[in-house]
């Protein structure tokens, strides 16, 4: 079940290309590509950035001396999930249908914007996140969210070995660190959805529960996996495939997970198209309507 860092409440929309929208439609599942190849060279590395110089920031002004030992063990943890740690990101945006979008991500204005009901991903093992972009007071932003952290083990008296706060406290900060980007993609209004296994397999010889990842909302454990891969623009990308929809009996049941499909302004499909491959695929109580934007 998804840890809801940000709760969507309206659609949230995928771009894609024509032939990407029926690969999903056929296949009912959602590719989570690594965030090391995403568009912004500068993922995850801001936000760990930050993350670090805020921790370094309260260590000397607020955690002087013995009191605030406890902040350089978190900063080790921390960056050991940063060296160590693949993240995995299913990206949607609140915007619904613009041209800075369509040139971006629906391929060159002839692809196609998916909106998803939220519920529909709710089941899905990751957390939900919507993005925020660096202004001039991110730092200061971070210093609060790491006084949060320090407050929490201060005033619990919690032992330096004690994983009841370490678990969580490096879970919020990797959360933190891949939920920023910069301001210059703020056109964007992201929501993403992050996973997250370590990038090498668990020792086979090791503890059975070290290779359980995350749960399915039945409980049944979720094992690491080896990425896929796939070539974009020339270069292999890695990716992990989740279904989606509602969840139960141990099955997800995508019928009615999209409700909105909108065709780019150069899409080569038409509304009859996209509607018989929506019902050929068993979806149902979704409509088809063209882009407001126009190209030449």
């Amino acid at each position: 079940m998804a840890f809801l860092e940000f709760k969507p409440t309206q659609t949230v929309y995928k771009y894609c290309s024509s032939e990407g929208f029926l690969g999903l439609i056929r296949s009912k599942r959602l590719w989570f590509s690594d965030l090391a190849s995403a568009n912004d060279p500068r993922e995850l590395r801001l936000g760990y950035e930050h993350f670090i110089k805020a921790l370094e920031l309260v260590r000397r002004d607020n955690y002087k001396g013995e009191r605030g030992s406890f902040l350089p063990i978190l900063a080790e943890r921390v960056t050991w999930v940063h060296t160590n740690q693949q993240m995995f990101c299913c990206c949607f945006s609140l915007v619904a249908d613009e041209l800075p979008m369509w040139n971006a991500y629906g391929d060159n204005y002839g692809g196609i914007a998916i909106g998803f009901r939220p519920t529909s991903l709710f089941s899905l093992p990751c957390r939900i996140q919507k993005v925020r972009y660096l202004e001039q007071n991110t730092v200061e932003e971070f210093r609060e969210f790491v006084l949060d952290l320090a407050s929490k083990f201060d005033a619990l008296g919690r032992e330096a070995g004690d994983l009841n706060y370490w678990i969580p406290a490096g879970v919020s900060a990797l959360a933190a660190m891949t939920a920023l980007k910069h301001t210059t993609w703020s056109y964007e209004q992201e929501v993403r959805l992050v996973y997250a296994q370590t990038r090498d397999a668990p020792d086979p010889g090791s503890d059975p529960l070290s290779s359980t990842i995350s749960r399915w909302s039945d409980g049944k454990p979720i094992k690491w996996t080896k990425p896929l891969e796939r070539l974009s623009d020339g270069s292999s990308v890695k990716y992990l495939e989740f279904p989606f929809g509602k969840f139960r009996d141990g099955a997800f049941f995508p019928e009615r997970a999209i409700k909105t499909i909108i065709l780019g302004p150069k899409c080569p499909l038409s509304q009859s198209d996209v509607t018989s491959a929506m019902e050929e695929n068993g979806f149902v109580d979704f409509e088809v309507v063209v882009s407001l934007c126009q190209v030449r």
